[in-house]
């Protein structure tokens, strides 16, 4: 991607449609699965996350907690 407001519309795309699925849900871990997701897209959606993201290939999501 490369191109910051192009990487901020993408994961700011992604982070809504994983709170949609988590509305959608009726499990409980399914339901925080969704918005620990969409939380980690936000992440992204920081302008010095951004700019890391843009010295590499591609985005650097941290493992999620068990």
């Amino acid at each position: 991607m490369g191109n910051a407001s192009v990487d901020f519309d993408y994961y700011q795309r992604r982070a809504e449609a994983q709170l949609e699925l988590a509305q959608k849900s009726i499990e409980p871990a399914a339901v925080a699965a969704h918005v620990t997701i969409a939380e980690r897209y936000l992440e992204l959606c920081e302008p010095a996350r951004l700019a890391e993201v843009a010295e590499h290939d591609g985005p650097r999501l941290s493992p999620i907690a068990a």
